[in-house]
């Protein structure tokens, strides 16, 4: 076994940013990918010369150690953004600001009732009255956000969202996927975690860093894996036992022996590890569409709008306002939930893996993590074999979030 060699599976954020942090301490490292580029969702793609991400990736994180990360990769090359994003809501026929503002409320025909449900569990100030709310981690999602925002506000703009977002109803889906800030990651902290705002908010208010590169995020990724030894268009099979030589991956083209490494690193679905596909998932299919000589569709200066009824589409996106690309033309990116049984009702010619993710979230019921477990337990039994990243892990993670948990991997265990 070499003290020296690492064995990545998977080469998106998480495998890229395990090579990046192992790297500063002289470890070599080996990614396994299965496309022929490294970056995975987060990787920036063109179309009729607009660039995208499967989502719009904007970076928002609270600490330099990880922020640093980014300046250093983009030689500080960075657009600050300010964030404006909406609901529609259709039975209204308004937008109004997401996150939910108090403000806003008054403009709803309801707004009484939402006001005498708000009153139930807040004090004379609106404050939230945090115990007597269900415990985050604890409880449904529909649970927590009832007694939070009450009946109406939740039927508007999370009941039907919530359940085509992740294919999970509200009363499902558990409060360990925590819809929120999703920087923060302690649930004792959180709660009393309120999805209301009383001032002007945006997703990452009060970060000074939030930001997309001027140039894309394949810089970034790409400058991670520099130097790594990089087995693209090769996908892993699973993960077998023989013998003497114990355990050992296969994949399409070869089989590397954990006796060779003196680590091994999943970033991919823990149940693909094991050669199966049981763990359950909300996949993508990602429509971007050119309009022609418009210089901007939404006038209010969104960056997205969200779609909170039953519409197919969850968010549409007008990828200029993040990416500052310069058009007289503008992109506007789709997002459509989809289970993975999707790819059969479409011609297989546009199923391409820019348009396409079978898994892109996590389905965080408890069937769902009940059967992680079964296989997180299953994975202790290899001394040399450690789990990372949002797919890894079964987590709902961003960007930041998944780099910090490469970080803090290779700074604990290496």
């Amino acid at each position: 076994m070499s003290t020296k060699k690492i064995l990545i599976l998977g080469g998106g954020v998480a495998g890229c940013a395990a090579c990046y942090f192992l790297k500063k301490k002289d470890y070599k490292v080996t990614i396994i990918e299965k496309n022929n580029y490294v970056g995975g969702m987060s990787r920036t793609f063109y179309y009729a010369g607009h660039p995208y991400e499967f989502g719009p990736h904007i970076w928002f994180w609270p600490n330099d150690d990880i922020n640093d990360v980014i300046r250093e990769l983009t030689n500080n090359k960075l657009y600050y953004i300010k964030r404006r994003l909406f609901s529609y809501i259709e039975s209204e026929d308004a937008l109004y600001r997401y996150p939910i503002h108090f403000e806003d409320i008054q403009k709803m025909p309801d707004s009484k009732e939402i006001l005498r449900q708000l009153s139930k569990n807040r004090d004379k100030n609106n404050k939230l009255i945090a115990k007597k709310l269900p415990k985050l981690g604890k409880c449904t999602f529909e649970n927590y956000f009832v007694e939070t925002i009450g009946k109406n506000l939740y039927k508007k703009f999370m009941e039907n969202y919530t359940w085509k977002m992740w294919n999970i109803p509200g009363n499902k889906l558990q409060t360990s996927m925590v819809w929120a800030d999703r920087i923060k990651h302690n649930y004792e902290q959180l709660q009393g975690y309120d999805p209301i705002k009383f001032e002007d908010h945006t997703l990452g208010k009060g970060l000074k860093f939030q930001i997309y590169p001027k140039k894309g995020w394949n810089i970034v990724w790409d400058r991670m894996v520099e130097g790594a030894k990089l087995k693209l268009n090769e996908p892993v099979i699973n993960i077998e036992k023989f013998q003497q030589k114990g355990y050992y991956i296969k994949t399409k083209r070869s089989k590397y022996y954990f006796k060779d490494y003196y680590a091994v690193i999943s970033t991919i679905s823990i149940d693909n590890l094991w050669g199966e596909d049981m763990l359950p998932y909300t996949g993508r299919i990602i429509v971007p569409l050119l309009f022609k000589n418009l210089n901007w569709a939404f006038s209010n200066k969104a960056e997205s709008i969200h779609y909170s009824g039953i519409e197919f589409q969850s968010r549409i996106t007008e990828m200029k306002r993040i990416t500052k690309h310069k058009s007289k033309d503008t992109l506007i990116l789709v997002e459509i939930p989809i289970t993975s049984q999707a790819k059969n009702a479409f011609p297989e010619n546009v199923m391409v893996d820019k348009h396409y993710r079978p898994k892109a979230y996590p389905q965080q019921s408890k069937e769902g993590l009940k059967m992680y477990n079964y296989y997180l337990e299953k994975t202790k039994k290899i001394d040399n074999l450690f789990i990372l990243g949002r797919i890894g892990q079964f987590k709902y993670w961003g960007m930041p979030e998944t780099v910090n948990s490469a970080h803090k991997l290779v700074k604990n265990k290496f």
